[in-house]
C-alpha cells in the first residue's frame, strides 16, 4: 500500500496512524485467530456528512467547544457505567501482548503495575521465562529469567535502558487516561467538536471526532463511539480511535491507538468498561517523509484492567540486588 492511500484525502478526517512511544497477543494461534482485516494496514476514514455552511467565527467556536465538552462528558459517564472514575491513581493491566519497536520486542504474557506519577513494574513471559523491569523516578532495575537482579540507573549502559522505560511510563500514562478519560480535564483545557466522521477498515463505525487542547501544547484528538437515545438524541460512547501528534522538530512520532470490543463478554467484571481489545500504530510526523510506511507498535489482547484498585506498596519495592552484578 503506498502512502498515498494512507494520506489524507479531501475531508478525511481519519488517516491512518501511528508514532513513537510503547506496551504486547497470547499466541501465534490468537493472532491466527483474528479477521485478516484487523491485521492489515489502516484504511482512510471520510467525513460524513458534508459540513453546513459556517456560522459567524464567534458563535462557531463557542458552540463546538460546548458540544466537544458535552461529548467528552458523555463518553466519560459511558466508560464509568453512569458513574465517574474520577482521576485514576493506580492501574492494573493484564494483556496478551506484542510488541514490535526497534528498542523493543516482544511477545507473550504481560502485566503491568502503574501508580502516579511515576512507578511502574512490567511483567512479561515469553517462551515460559519471565522478566520483571521496575522504575521508581530515575531509578530502574531488571530482574532477568534466572533470578538475577541487575540495576540499571548509574551504569555504563543505563541511558538507552532508561530511555526506553521512560517511554513505556508515557505509553502506560496514556492508556491509563484513556481508559478512563476523566483524568483529561484539566484548568486551560478544551474540546472541540470537529465533526461526525464514518470509518472504514480498522477504523470502520461512525465517530464524533473531539479535539483535545491543552496548555502544554499536546494535540490529542479523539474518536468517539456514538449512539441515539431514547429521546432521538446522539450520544458520545467510549473512544475507539485516538490520536497523539507528533512533533517533526524532536523526532516525536505520531501514534493511533485503536480501542476495540468495549464492555466485552468475556471482560471480567468490573463497576467500568475497557476494551477487551487494542493496538496503536505509528506515523512518521514530517508529511515529506512519505517513503516511511506507518507501522503497528503494540497489539494486544485485554485479559483485565483495574483502575483504582489500592496497589500494594511492595509490588513497586526496590529489589534486592544480586552481589557482583
Amino acid at each position: 500500500m503506498s502512502n498515498a492511500a494512507l494520506s489524507p484525502a479531501s475531508r478525511v478526517s481519519l488517516p491512518p496512524h501511528a508514532r513513537r512511544r510503547a506496551l504486547a497477543p497470547r499466541s501465534a494461534r490468537f493472532l491466527l485467530a483474528l479477521p485478516l482485516a484487523l491485521l492489515a494496514r489502516p484504511t482512510q476514514a471520510a467525513d460524513a456528512p458534508l459540513p453546513p455552511p459556517p456560522p459567524a467565527p464567534t458563535a462557531g467556536l463557542e458552540d463546538s467547544l460546548m458540544q466537544g465538552a458535552r461529548y467528552f462528558d458523555q463518553a466519560i459517564a459511558y466508560v464509568a457505567r453512569g458513574g465517574t472514575l474520577g482521576r485514576a491513581v493506580d492501574l492494573y493491566a493484564h494483556l496478551d501482548v506484542k510488541w514490535d519497536l526497534e528498542d523493543n520486542h516482544h511477545e507473550g504474557e504481560q502485566k503491568v503495575w502503574f501508580q502516579t506519577p511515576d512507578r511502574m513494574r512490567t511483567e512479561i513471559v515469553a517462551a515460559g521465562k519471565a522478566q520483571t523491569k521496575i522504575l521508581l523516578g530515575d531509578k530502574a532495575w531488571n530482574i532477568l529469567p534466572n533470578g538475577t537482579v541487575r540495576r540499571v540507573h548509574g551504569t555504563p549502559d543505563a541511558a538507552p535502558q532508561m530511555k526506553q522505560m521512560a517511554e513505556d511510563l508515557v505509553r502506560v500514562q496514556d492508556l491509563t487516561a484513556f481508559v478512563t478519560l476523566e483524568g483529561l480535564k484539566g484548568p486551560g483545557i478544551t474540546f472541540q467538536f470537529q465533526g461526525a466522521t464514518k470509518g472504514s477498515g480498522l477504523y470502520e463505525g461512525n465517530w464524533l471526532k473531539v479535539a483535545r487542547r491543552s496548555p502544554d501544547g499536546r494535540k490529542i484528538t479523539f474518536w468517539l463511539g456514538m449512539e441515539t437515545g431514547p429521546d432521538g438524541a446522539v450520544r458520545a460512547t467510549a473512544p475507539g480511535v485516538v490520536r497523539i501528534d507528533g512533533d517533526p522538530a524532536t523526532g516525536l512520532w505520531t501514534e493511533d491507538w485503536i480501542f476495540s470490543d468495549w464492555d466485552a463478554p468475556r471482560a471480567q467484571p468490573r463497576p467500568y468498561r475497557y476494551p477487551a481489545r487494542l493496538q496503536a500504530w505509528r506515523t512518521h510526523p514530517d508529511p515529506k517523509q512519505t517513503q516511511i510506511q506507518p507501522s503497528r507498535f503494540l497489539f494486544a489482547a485485554v485479559n483485565d484492567i483495574q483502575i483504582t484498585a489500592g496497589i500494594p506498596p511492595q509490588v513497586f519495592a526496590p529489589p534486592a540486588e544480586t552481589p557482583g552484578r
